[in-house]
Parts: structure tokens; sequence; C-alpha cells
């Protein structure tokens, strides 16, 4: 009895034990991100060191970098013998390390804060679809049995996914190493679709984009003379102005936004912001009197490039696969004419008559004077980082209520609508542009 009585007092006290170390440090999984594109799938892994040197039966590093630097090669090749993907036939993918470096966390319950952070890009054989294949995974798994893998989906444009939220699709653990990925529910015309939305709504949402196409169309339908802006400009010049302003605007934000995407252009993020605010400060000065004259189209194109840059923000990460950034590229930009030209449709007939009234001038300038507060606002919070008193008003029109968007809609179209009857009573015929 008394035997029974010391084996069940071990027992507590071992499972106590085992329970105070589990509580005191937990187990950090290992995260495989996936990329699926038209013909490769980027990998990205970040293995907790303190599980990887317990696999390799190495002690934790005290010099990680150094660790790091000798070790480079040993864990490429442990890498390349522990993990695969392969076509539903058996068939492997071609894989090559991309990049391999260490970087911190931040979960104070973990041994180690250090992971292993890893790129790969594998390549689907010759006529094999990326929308379903086997991913195996046997990294640290096979020698530390708690160890587990969380593989997730992050960018897969085919179904919606552009990587602001991963999706969890399995994990791998011990006796449970393989993991099926099936994507086919997704197409590529969903992609372009998707792209085209994220397009127009990437417009939408940004208010200071919007500003300075608005500040630029604000004097399209006055003529300059002796420096100063005159009404009387004739419809058809006034179209041709908005056609070539856009144009040029259009021609090298398309330009720009490419090369970006491509990684052959890149600023800091706060640069370029502060830049799309000072775009629009410089626009507002033309609506004041006209110092640029015949260099307004100058204007719409060196600005264009800046705001290309920040167009591409939202196309980070899809350069891994030519074919995934091209429909990316094609159906974002096409998205961003859309809600340009609709912006067009919508304020250039409102413009055009309002340059015809006796308070042309004090709208215009009172507009410009909106719009100046607003990017000087913007510059001092992205460039200084003072706080943003128009922080309320801007988050509150992005993006532009439904009231306000329509409202200026139906005031277009009543406007055109009274110009046009307007000429028909004085003249007995319509206007030839409302033919």
């Amino acid at each position: 009895m008394h035997c029974l009585r010391c084996l069940a007092g071990w027992l507590c006290l071992g499972l106590w034990t085992v329970l105070g170390v589990a509580m005191a440090h937990d187990v950090p999984p290992s995260r495989v991100m996936l990329d699926l594109g038209k013909s490769s799938i980027q990998v990205d892994m970040d293995v907790p060191l303190s599980e990887l040197v317990l696999a390799l039966d190495q002690p934790l590093p005290l010099q990680p970098e150094a660790w790091l630097q000798t070790q480079q090669m040993v864990l490429q090749r442990y890498f390349e013998g522990h993990w695969a993907l392969l076509t539903p036939d058996g068939i492997p993918y071609s894989v090559q390390l991309v990049s391999m470096r260490l970087k911190a966390h931040d979960n104070p319950r973990w041994r180690s804060q250090l992971g292993l952070q890893m790129r790969w890009m594998a390549h689907a054989p010759e006529g094999a679809s990326t929308t379903a294949f086997d991913l195996d995974h046997t990294a640290v798994i096979e020698r530390v049995q708690n160890h587990e893998a969380l593989i997730y989906v992050r960018r897969d444009v085919r179904n919606g996914l552009l990587g602001e939220q991963p999706v969890l699709i399995g994990s791998a653990g011990f006796g449970s190493t393989h993991v099926h990925v099936d994507a086919g529910a997704g197409s590529w015309w969903q992609a372009g679709s998707l792209l085209f939305m994220r397009g127009m709504h990437h417009i939408a949402e940004g208010t200071d984009h919007l500003l300075f196409l608005l500040a630029l169309l604000l004097c399209a339908p006055l003529r300059a003379h002796r420096g100063r802006w005159m009404a009387g400009k004739p419809l058809r010049a006034t179209v041709r102005s908005v056609v070539c302003i856009i144009s040029s605007f259009t021609l090298v934000h398309s330009a720009s936004l490419v090369l970006a995407a491509l990684g052959w252009v890149s600023l800091p993020t706060v640069g370029v912001e502060s830049m799309v605010a000072a775009s629009i400060l410089v626009s507002c000065s033309q609506v004041w009197r006209p110092w640029l004259g015949s260099r307004a189209l100058g204007l719409a194109a060196a600005f264009g490039v800046v705001h290309g840059l920040a167009f591409a923000e939202a196309l980070s990460g899809l350069d891994f696969d030519g074919t995934t950034l091209a429909i990316s590229l094609l159906g974002f930009n096409l998205g961003i004419e859309a809600m340009q030209l609709l912006v067009m449709a919508i304020t250039l007939p409102l413009l055009w008559l309002a340059s015809e009234s006796r308070h042309a001038t004090v709208l215009r300038l009172t507009m410009a004077a909106a719009a100046a507060a607003c990017a000087l606002a913007w510059l001092l919070e992205r460039a200084l980082g003072w706080s943003n008193p128009l922080q309320g008003l801007l988050v509150y029109l992005t993006p532009p209520p439904v009231w306000l968007a329509g409202g200026l809609g139906l005031a277009s179209l009543v406007g055109v609508c009274h110009r046009v009857l307007q000429t028909r009573r004085k003249t007995g015929r319509y206007p030839p542009w409302s033919a």
C-alpha cells in the first residue's frame, strides 16, 4: 500500500513538472505560406530556430547570424531533402532557394524569438497545373514529434486571395506530413474581374488621387489670357483639353505602375505619399493663375509617375509569376481608368456649366482652396508626422458617400438636360454635341 502511494506521488509530481514546462514554453509552429501563380508557386517558410537546432541535434547558437553564415549550405540541403511539391501524379516540382535569413518574433512564451525565414520558388512540370498539387513537409517534424507546420495559401488571384488574409488549408505533424491543395474552384476570369474591382476601389478610396484629378480638370473649361483664366472656351476645345490631360496622366502612371510592380523602380512609401499630396498643391496653384501655360500636360505626366508608384502598393507581392502579374496589372489598371472616366463623366459637365456662371471664379477658387487645405494637411502628416486636423472629414469622404456621388451625377445630368432645352428654345435646334 505504501509503495502504491509513493508511485502515485511520483506520477503526480512528474505530471506537474511536465505541465509546468509546457506552460512555461509554448512549442512554436512552423509556418508555410503559398503564393499560387500560373506556372510557379512561391513558398515562404518560417521555422523557429529553437525547434530547428533541436531537430539538427545542435545547441541554440549564441551568435545566430554567424551561425547562419557557416550553416547556410547545410540548411539548404536539409530542407531540400525534407519538403517537396508534387503533381497529383507524383511528379516533383523543380525547387530553388531564393533567400534565407533570420527574423525575430515577439512571442514571450517561446524559448527563442528567432526564426529562420526562407523563400523558395517551385516551378510546375511541363504541362502541369498549379491548381492541384501535394505538399510533403517533414522538416523538424521527423525529429521533434510535437512540432507542427501550419500551411496557408496567402496569394491566389484566381480565388480572390491577394495577401491580406491568408487561408489556413492544413497542417503537417508527426504521422501526417502530407497536405493536398486544390485551388481549382477559381479562374483567371475571376482574377481579372477581382483586380478590375480592386482598381476601381483603389481610386474611390484614394481621396488624394481623386482630388489631384479634379484639380487638373478645374480649369479645363477655361482659356488662359494674359496670365488670367477667362470663360468662353468652346466645348470641343474643353473636351480636347480633358482628353489630353487624362491621356497624359494615364499613360505615364500606367508605365510607372508596371515598372514598380516589376520591382525595377522603388521609392520609400512615405516619400511617394508625400509627393502625391504635393502634386495636389501644385495643381491647385495652377487654378489661381495659369502660370504653367502649355506645360500643364507636362505637370500631369510628371505627377503621373508619382501616382503610378503609389498605385503599385496595391499589387505588392504578385511579381513572383509572370502571368499572374500581367493579368493583375491589366485588370487593376483597367479598373483605375474606368473609375477615372466615371469621375470625369460626373464632374466635367458641372465644371463646364459652372464656368459660364457669374460666380464661376468664386466657385473655382473655393474648390481649389478646399483641395489645397486637404493636401497641406496630408503633406504635414505624411512628411513630418503631424496630426491631421481634417482626419475626421477625410475618413467620412473615403470612399465618397453614395449620396454625394449620386447627387453630383444627378446634378450633372439635370444641368446638361437644361442646357439642351435652353439651346432648343433659343435657336430651334439642339446643340451639336447633344446629337
